[in-house]
């Protein structure tokens, strides 16, 4: 039995949740419900953890198992208690409660996009300093946190998941096969319930019939009311496309008469082929109408796609192409030719290269070029599976081939690469004995599951990768011979950024946009910060370049350039030590920087203050450092102090002794003072 938590802020929404899973998975999976302020049981092996928000989220993500599956659901507001709303006074001053700003934001937001509009809505929030004082209070669920003054307190119940959301969560739970008509079910049912409510009313409030239309239209499906003589009352956007009218056209003439193939199950009008469902609307058992769902057949089979394309998973898709690949320098673009080349073929490619240069993204622009663009790219890295696991995963297995085998066997990544491409990373940290069995697919092209002795034929091609020299590795008895030869029939590099650093400041003012930074490259760094950055040898390459700019973007000050001593101090220190670089070059390209990085390598301001401070009163101690701090307006309490003093006596600048003036500045120290 596979097993959800549900964490939310409050215990209702939870148990929405759950109310809303139980329903369309018929109650044949363990759930429990838990909120923030609980301890949640993180030992077990969650098959999917559910937040009810992205403030929870937050709250929680870091203390969940890694590798387990979570999502964020989105919520929408029930439609059964908002007939209580239609009936408040306009311009009636109300007050909404939820459990903090942004989820009151959210409730204000959909409660107006459907229609209940002629009220002013005032949020409150556990926390907020100043409110609305009102009569009337509006809340999903959260009864308990309304202000005792109010009066009225309509409760419209927690806002249940969307179909999205539930969509997510049968996809993440393999169940989308096995419930997907349970859910199409369940939300279908729900929108009759809700339209037979609102249809009878409709009849006596023009409100309520506003409200409706704006509901449906929001629908994908094309939707018609109509009475018992078959008259439209109401009618949707989508269903006006499809049947090509106009909403006075139509309006209160018998549907059957004007488009009599709706009478059937399908039919076909303006050359598209239809789905029609029909359901009576009763009240009180007395039949008071009709509602008709139109959907064109498209529909249909592209939700199905969609659905098939999500469960496949990003594992199973190239996402980047050779338009992904940032630099203009020549070298860039030679490799990048030679790789699309390379892609037309449909043999084997070896990628070889550093750590952080790129080789997946490589491997799937080749894919994505190659004739095998449509097909499955599936990528399996050596580096990251246990020995135990990865024969069964890349072959597979047949039910019952060893113990804890899923049931009925499971199709490995070989088979799943069918007519695609399977991407092989990490190819030299694969062991002698899993070489002699990969050597065989690429020999055959055929490949046997663990526990069978049927052989099973496959058309994929091979993409490899490694950032190991796989001829020393075969020297050195580590890699089989005749595997690497198999495997380099189209070989190429992925290039180290240190020789390709006429690409550098364009892949900087790429990833500052990537991070949704408003400034070009020019006003974000000074001339001196981007000659260190460029003269910089980046051992870790693309995704150490990432990583600084994601750094530098979360430290930097508005409105300042970042400087040489705003890089992170590993680069200074690198940059500092060249030794081989030619010595006019250096000279000539960087006597006006490097001699500023020792200067900016050693200390930071706020610890030359605290050195200089130390020296001129002969012996401070924290908390009156903390006094001049408050007096020169600097932002040191006394923990901070404390850290700073701590790394300036492990550097040896200072010493730290007992007793009054016990704090002394040694020579290392007092060269930075000016001594």
């Amino acid at each position: 039995m596979k097993k959800i938590v549900i964490i939310s802020m409050g215990d209702q929404t939870g148990i929405t949740i759950k109310e809303q899973l139980e329903n369309i998975l018929d109650k044949k999976i363990y759930i429990e419900v838990y909120n923030v302020k609980q301890n949640v049981n993180f030992d077990i092996n969650w098959d999917l953890v559910i937040f009810s928000s992205e403030i929870v989220e937050e709250m929680v993500l870091e203390k969940i198992k890694q590798g387990t599956k979570y999502l964020v659901v989105k919520r929408v507001i029930g439609h059964d208690y908002i007939d209580k709303l239609l009936n408040l006074k306009k311009g009636e001053n109300i007050l909404l409660v939820n459990d903090d700003k942004e989820t009151c934001e959210t409730v204000i937001k959909q409660l107006k996009s459907h229609g209940i509009d002629h009220v002013n809505y005032f949020p409150y929030y556990p926390g907020i300093k100043s409110y609305k004082k009102t009569n009337i209070a509006v809340t999903p669920g959260e009864i308990d946190i309304v202000p005792e003054e109010v009066k009225e307190v309509i409760d419209i119940k927690s806002r249940k998941m969307d179909i999205t959301s539930l969509t997510e969560v049968l996809i993440s739970l393999d169940d989308i096969d096995k419930h997907g008509e349970m859910l199409s079910s369940y939300f279908y049912r729900n929108m009759v319930n809700i339209s037979k409510k609102y249809i009878n009313t409709a009849h006596k409030s023009l409100k309520l019939k506003d409200m409706l239309t704006n509901i449906l239209d929001n629908q994908k499906n094309g939707i018609i009311y109509t009475d018992l003589d078959n008259k439209v009352l109401v009618l949707n956007e989508e269903a006006l496309k499809i049947l090509n009218v106009k909403r006075h056209e139509i309006i209160s003439k018998d549907i059957y008469e004007m488009f009599s193939g709706l009478k059937e199950d399908m039919a076909k009008i303006n050359d598209q082929e239809l789905l029609i469902n029909k359901e009576e609307i009763k009240n009180n058992s007395i039949a008071v109408g009709n509602m008709i769902v139109i959907n064109p057949a498209d529909n249909i089979h592209k939700i199905d796609e969609d659905l098939r394309r999500k469960r496949k998973g990003e594992k199973l898709n190239a996402k980047y192409t050779f338009d992904n690949f940032i630099g203009n320098c020549e070298i860039t673009a030679k490799n990048i030719k030679l790789a699309k080349k390379i892609a037309k073929s449909n043999s084997t490619v070896l990628i070889q290269g550093e750590t952080g240069t790129g080789k997946e993204i490589l491997a799937q622009a080749i894919h994505n070029e190659s004739s095998r663009y449509e097909y499955p790219f599936v990528a399996v890295n050596f580096a990251a599976l246990s020995e135990n696991l990865i024969e069964s995963e890349l072959f597979g297995y047949e039910d019952g081939a060893f113990t804890g085998a899923k049931k009925g066997g499971k199709a490995g990544l070989f088979k799943k690469a069918h007519k695609g491409t399977i991407f092989l990373d990490e190819i030299g940290d694969a062991s002698l004995h899993l070489q002699a069995r990969l050597l065989r697919v690429l020999q055959e092209r055929e490949i046997t599951p663990v526990g069978s002795t049927e052989v099973v034929p496959v058309d994929i091609r091979i993409i490899a990768a490694t950032n190991k020299n796989l001829l020393k590795e075969v020297e050195d008895k580590k890699f089989r011979e005749d595997l690497y030869y198999r495997l380099n029939v189209m070989p190429i590099y992925s290039i180290p950024l240190r020789e390709r650093k006429e690409d550098i400041k364009l892949m900087l003012k790429h990833y500052i946009l990537k991070f949704e930074v408003k400034e070009n490259i020019e006003t974000f760094f000074s001339n001196d910060a981007l000659r260190v950055l460029e003269s910089y040898k980046w051992p870790g390459n693309i995704r150490e370049l990432i990583n600084i700019v994601e750094y530098l973007v979360s430290t930097k000050e508005e409105g300042i350039k970042v400087n040489i001593c705003d890089l992170p101090r590993d680069i200074l220190q690198s940059v500092n030590q060249i030794q081989d670089i030619d010595a006019k070059k250096y000279e000539e390209i960087n006597k006006d920087i490097f001699s500023n990085i020792e200067e900016h390598l050693d200390l930071s301001e706020d610890e030359l203050w605290v050195l200089n401070k130390i020296y001129k009163h002969k012996g401070i101690g924290r908390r009156a450092l903390a006094v001049l701090a408050s007096e020169e307006n600097l932002n040191l309490g006394e923990g901070k102090l404390r850290r700073i003093m701590s790394n300036l006596k492990e550097r040896k600048f200072i010493e730290i002794n007992k007793g009054i003036n016990g704090t002394k500045v040694l020579d290392k120290g007092l060269e930075r003072v000016g001594i």
